[in-house]
């Protein structure tokens, strides 16, 4: 056979009366069928093949039909061919109803390939039918629907889990497109609710409205980024604090013409920050009280030791001689605790060098009487480290909550063995406090349970369960980290990162 051109004719009679038909109808769809390499074949009514492209003489000659003319009966292979098989269906429905078909071809061999074959009705000048089909491998095609069906599944399902929508506003036509979260977060139907300008300001807290405005304003005038967060009022009554964000686009002039972003239901977040605030400001007034209600105690034991006789009782010099150490210490203490919790305010501005080993000493002094009577050893290595830049106050209430906790959390008639380690991280001071207490048995739920306010394990353990919660507040106030590893009957050791 001679070279094959994309349209085949061997110039037999049918092909001279359906000269238009092919100009006209044929020729432009078998063009567009040389680039995606789709199969191309035309039969009149009695199956009888009229015209074909090479990709349609390639699939039969894969086939083992070498011999493929105009002329020749397409039944047999309609019949024979499993690939082919759906035509017998698409040209009996075009041939009995003159209507257009598409059907779909899976083909095993090829590992899945999805195939469409489109049939369509022909007629000559002399009123007789035909038929012309168009086959084309829509695997990938189906597959980038598919994908992209995925991924927009699996877009909304984030933004419902984040609980975050994401918008559009064309300035021009002051039209709004929300993706479906934002109808959810704001607890309006799609059919009935139209978002502009106008809908979505009027939503907005009337409290939070002037500031909104002025920042959108600022937005489009170029002078801030969109990023903002305020209160929406539902039709319910209900309010919720909104984050939202995004991009201002502008046309060749400079001029505004489109804003888009997201917008994020952060509620919860907002008040947890609220709540937060407010035990804060309870925990500050309560340690006003406190060292306002110890510091005249305090004065007075420091007022003793002043016109105490020293000399005339060894014993008794050094009994007071403690009972001075501890009350300077606690003093100290005191008036550092009047202002730890003045966390942000007064941070940069309180951060000094400190020195763990004369930390420790201060802490040992006004745990004296604890360490004495059970008979614990403190070891403490400082050698990696010695010294750290933050806010002193902080730091001796860090180690002081947790050389108590390992003092009274110690075994029954087994004296108390605490190690304490310094190390540097590339980003981090860690400090370890390690013990050979009754130790626990520690689940994800249960670690992060003993730092919660009152969060003792057991109802049978001593304490209140403060001081944990403190320790970690005031870690979290100086952006460092804690971690606790332990095992019941061995012993607990609490990680603490400084920030550099």
């Amino acid at each position: 056979m001679s070279e094959l051109n994309p349209f085949l004719n061997y110039g037999i009679p049918l092909w001279e009366n359906l000269r238009d038909f092919w100009q006209k109808t044929v020729q432009q769809k078998m063009d567009a069928t040389v680039s995606r390499n789709d199969s191309f074949w035309a039969m009149d009514k009695d199956y009888k093949l009229i015209a074909f492209n090479d990709s349609f003489y390639q699939k039969l000659k894969k086939e083992n039909i070498d011999d493929v003319y105009c002329g020749m009966d397409l039944k047999g292979i309609y019949n024979d061919i499993a690939f082919f098989r759906v035509c017998i269906e698409g040209c009996k429905e075009v041939f009995d109803h003159s209507n257009p078909i598409s059907l779909f071809e899976i083909s095993e061999e090829g590992m899945g390939q999805i195939h469409e074959f489109s049939f369509h009705p022909a007629m000559n000048i002399h009123g007789e039918k035909g038929c012309y089909i168009w086959e084309r491998d829509i695997t990938r095609d189906v597959h980038n629907i598919l994908n992209l069906e995925d991924m927009e599944y699996r877009y909304r399902e984030v933004q419902e889990v984040s609980n975050v929508g994401h918008w559009i506003w064309d300035i021009d036509k002051d039209e709004i497109n929300w993706s479906d979260q934002l109808y959810s977060i704001w607890e309006k139907d799609r059919r009935n609710f139209t978002a502009n300008y106008d809908s979505v300001v009027g939503m907005i807290h009337p409290s939070d409205r002037v500031r909104f405005l002025d920042h959108l304003e600022d937005c489009l005038q170029g002078r801030a980024i969109h990023d903002i967060t305020h209160r929406i009022v539902l039709d319910s009554g209900e309010e919720k604090y909104i984050h939202t964000k995004g991009n201002l686009f502008r046309d060749a002039s400079g001029n505004p013409i489109r804003l888009s972003g997201t917008a994020q239901d952060v509620t919860k977040e907002v008040m947890t920050h609220h709540k937060i605030l407010e035990q804060n400001l309870e925990l500050q007034n309560f340690v006003r009280i406190v060292a306002h209600n110890l510091r005249a105690p305090i004065a007075n034991l420091l007022m003793l030791s002043r016109i105490y006789e020293w000399g005339q009782n060894k014993t008794n010099d050094d009994i007071v001689k403690n009972i001075e150490a501890t009350s300077l210490a606690l003093d100290h203490t005191i008036r550092d605790l009047n202002n730890s919790l003045s966390f942000k305010r007064t941070l940069k501005e309180r951060v000094e060098e400190i020195h763990f080993k004369e930390i420790l000493k201060d802490v040992r002094a006004l745990l004296y009487r604890e360490i004495k009577t059970t008979n614990a050893s403190i070891d403490a290595n400082f050698t990696a480290v010695s010294r750290i830049y933050s806010i002193k106050s902080y730091v001796s209430n860090i180690l002081y909550n947790l050389l108590v906790n390992a003092l009274k959390y110690s075994k029954d008639n087994v004296s108390p063995k605490i190690v304490i380690s310094t190390e540097e991280k590339e980003d981090r001071i860690i400090l370890k406090v390690s013990d050979n207490g009754i130790g626990m048995e520690l689940t994800p739920e249960r670690k992060s349970r003993i730092f919660d306010m009152y969060g003792r394990l057991s109802a049978n353990t001593k304490g209140k369960g403060m001081g944990l919660f403190l320790v970690k507040t005031q870690i979290e106030a100086i952006h460092g980290t804690i971690d606790v590893l332990s095992e019941k009957g061995v012993g607990s050791t609490f990680i603490v990162g400084f920030p550099k």
